[in-house]
């Protein structure tokens, strides 16, 4: 019967597309570029080691060894929100763009601890944006851009692939009451697609290829015995 025939050739090209999507999932990400720095964190304060846009295409890996425990946190904001953000500063006090666009997240969170942030003089802003208790303040209020965040210890990495378009701020919280001394190392990747979208349309075709398959050989070893 040609239509058993017509499954079981259907069956085999799509077990042969699903483990083809399996191999793409296995390639590891190409890394085009890297940069490390060396630094310190005061007391009871935080920094911010990047902040830029990634895709689901465009990932990066964030490796931290430090003097004592720190704690590593991922922002993710779509560009619309970051935008909105951004615009909500821009008669605060950095006229700068370049400033907005690097100082928008402690900026926005110190605006949620310190509500009155015209009457603090700008030399003030400086001196206590960076404080964790601020960070705290924005975290608690917008929890939900925290795409990732570390257990406190002395080696964090870790690699993210965002699954949508997302600036993200990579921030390197420091809360004991000792300066710590920390090297950051960040590894750009690229990937020809996200895994998470491979795996469950490579899973759904194999699955349907075996059966389509199975189905096809048991028919034909049926009309070989009726023979």
């Amino acid at each position: 019967m040609r239509w058993m025939a017509f499954m079981g050739r259907t069956g085999t090209v799509l077990l042969m597309i699903g483990l083809a999507l399996v191999f793409v999932s296995l390639i590891p990400p190409h890394s085009p570029s890297r940069g490390s720095s060396r630094g310190s964190i005061a007391p009871q304060q935080y920094s911010i080691t990047d902040s830029r846009v990634y895709t689901p295409q465009t990932g990066f890996r964030v490796s931290v060894e430090s003097s004592d425990s720190v704690q590593v946190f991922f922002l993710g904001l779509r560009q619309p929100e970051y935008d909105n953000w951004r615009t909500q500063l821009a008669d605060v006090y950095f006229d700068s763009p370049q400033m907005r666009d690097f100082y928008t997240v402690p900026l926005v969170f110190l605006m949620e601890a310190y509500p009155d942030l015209d009457d603090i003089r700008l030399i003030d802003i400086m001196d206590i944006m960076f404080d964790v208790a601020v960070l705290d303040k924005g975290l608690e209020t917008h929890s939900e851009v925290i795409v990732w965040e570390s257990p406190p210890s002395t080696a964090v990495s870790h690699e993210f692939f965002p699954t949508e378009v997302l600036h993200v701020t990579v921030i390197v919280a420091n809360r004991s009451p000792d300066t710590v001394e920390l090297e950051t190392e960040r590894v750009d990747s690229k990937m020809l697609a996200p895994k998470e979208r491979l795996v469950l349309p490579a899973r759904l075709l194999i699955s349907a290829g075996i059966a389509l398959t199975i189905v096809w050989l048991v028919w034909k070893r049926a009309k070989k015995r009726a023979r």
